[in-house]
């Protein structure tokens, strides 16, 4: 069996190199996938929980301190998932964003 060259063996050793940082990228673009998954249905299940108690309680301390912070923050577009809120006219800077 001839023996390879330093050239050889770096090639190889590169392209080896070049698969496993391939195999980490993609390992850690699926814990980050699996991440935001679970950052996204830690948020679904506390907004369906805050949404439920002020359905239940709106005139509660909790209830009236969502309703601001709602009808503070969210944007006139999407001021029509919230029925409860008074429906705003969309600002020229809301528009250009």
């Amino acid at each position: 069996m001839p023996r390879q060259t330093d050239e050889e063996r770096l090639a190889a050793l590169n392209e080896r190199m070049g698969r496993l940082q391939r195999q980490i990228r993609t390992i850690k673009s699926r814990e980050k996938d699996q991440a935001r998954r679970i950052d996204a249905r830690r948020k679904i299940i506390a907004g369906a929980l805050a949404l439920e108690h002020f359905a239940k309680s709106p005139g509660s301390e909790f209830g009236e301190t969502m309703f601001r912070l709602l009808d503070r923050y969210v944007r006139p577009e999407e001021r029509v998932l919230f029925d409860f809120l008074p429906q705003r006219e969309a600002s020229s800077d809301s528009a250009a964003a």
